[in-house]
């Protein structure tokens, strides 16, 4: 099986251990913050806020660090992203234990953390394939996801565990040591990536205009955005989930985001698993899954059914972030990846921003009402998949 034949290259091997250490500070992170949020505000229009800082600002510098990518060696930048996010992490815990973190506060640091995380992002994704080449991209894109998802599985029902019995900076100390060994695995990788000569078509405006006259990129544009808002969005909005349909404290908001990880996870591992998937076919069933589970979760008050769909949900959003990811690395040449790649980064700053939609429409319908619109909208876009099945195979990029 493929995921076999990847975890048997070294290089590899280490960078999915260096990235599932990674997701354990992250979502230690993204559970604390999330959790924060609500907590000093009482307001799902906050959460949603907060949410937006970071997608905001990953958004706007996502190109920037999609040039970088196809510049500098994609692990050091890894490395330095990462290194000062770890310490932005360090002064929240910081302002929280003495008391002098305010809303005003969190939302520039949330900010700043947006801005990391788009320098980051496209060298992340786009090393995949500088490790395992193109054969083999559909297969370790599942296997990097699966790891990643399987971690966050189980590390927001302990960061929720932490919160309840300890307190959120402690959380935020322990994601501060994870992203620290983070980085010290990065340095140990042989491969320190390739880094493009400049020519004229890696200068920015000129790869804009040829990436965006691409047919394929331009309806993968619309996939990225559709899969970001109505599916990824659903993650942004999950401490309004918690608290306002199953009236649940931390610990049970942790448990529902480590389903929603398992689901992803078990997912990405049976996507790596199998030989010569069809990424189209992969594509459109994803998609139309993911809509009909969010119209019934909709509907659903239940805990028990309810987290049992949400990791439902999760497994086809992972499926299909996996196919769209492949694609669109396969669409543009080796020297324009980190370009392309910043465009997927661009469209998962919206799953923050369409937090903050959410959030304003959760407060004056109901986040039912939300979901269930969410689950419409992904099947009105699933016909999208066809267009993008012509061009993958003219481009011979199934």
């Amino acid at each position: 099986m493929p995921i076999f034949n990847l975890l048997q290259q070294k290089d590899f091997r280490l960078f999915i251990i260096g990235n599932s250490i990674n997701e354990l500070a992250f979502m230690s992170r993204l559970t604390a913050i999330g959790w924060l949020s609500y907590e000093i505000s009482d307001s799902a229009m906050f959460v949603g806020l907060v949410a937006t800082s970071a997608s905001l600002s990953m958004s706007i510098f996502s190109f920037f660090g999609g040039v970088l990518a196809d510049k500098i060696s994609k692990p050091k930048l890894i490395f330095v992203s990462k290194f000062i996010e770890s310490f932005i992490i360090l002064f929240t815990a910081f302002l929280i234990q003495s008391d002098k973190l305010n809303e005003l506060s969190l939302l520039i640091l949330m900010f700043c953390m947006g801005i990391m995380a788009a320098l980051y992002i496209p060298s992340r994704l786009g090393f995949v394939k500088e490790l395992v080449g193109a054969r083999l991209l559909l297969s370790a894109n599942a296997v990097d996801f699966g790891f990643m998802t399987l971690i966050g599985a189980f590390t927001p029902a302990i960061t929720g565990l932490i919160i309840e019995n300890f307190s959120v900076q402690i959380s935020l100390y322990f994601s501060f040591f994870a992203y620290s060994i983070h980085n010290i695995i990065i340095l140990f990788l042989r491969n320190k990536g390739i880094v493009y000569k400049i020519r004229n078509q890696l200068k920015i405006f000129e790869s804009i205009r040829f990436i965006l006259r691409l047919n394929i990129v331009q309806y993968l544009l619309l996939m990225m955005l559709a899969v970001a808002i109505l599916v990824w969005g659903l993650e942004t909005l999950a401490p309004v989930i918690a608290k306002d349909i199953f009236e649940l404290g931390p610990t049970g908001f942790g448990i529902l985001l480590s389903i929603g990880s398992l689901g992803a996870a078990i997912s990405s591992f049976s996507i790596a698993s199998f030989n010569d998937l069809n990424i189209n076919k992969l594509l459109f069933s994803s998609l139309v899954g993911a809509g009909i589970s969010l119209i019934v979760f909709a509907f659903v008050n239940n805990y028990v059914l309810g987290i049992a769909i949400f990791g439902l949900i999760f497994a086809f959003g992972a499926a299909s972030e996996n196919a769209v990811s492949t694609l669109t690395q396969n669409s543009v040449p080796d020297s324009m990846r980190g370009k392309v790649i910043s465009l997927q980064t661009l469209t998962w700053g919206f799953s923050g921003l369409s937090g903050l939609l959410g959030g304003y429409l959760s407060e004056i319908y109901s986040i039912q009402i939300v979901i269930f619109c969410a689950g419409i909208l992904i099947i009105f876009f699933s016909p999208i998949v066809k267009p993008i099945a012509i061009n993958s195979q003219r481009m011979k990029i199934m």
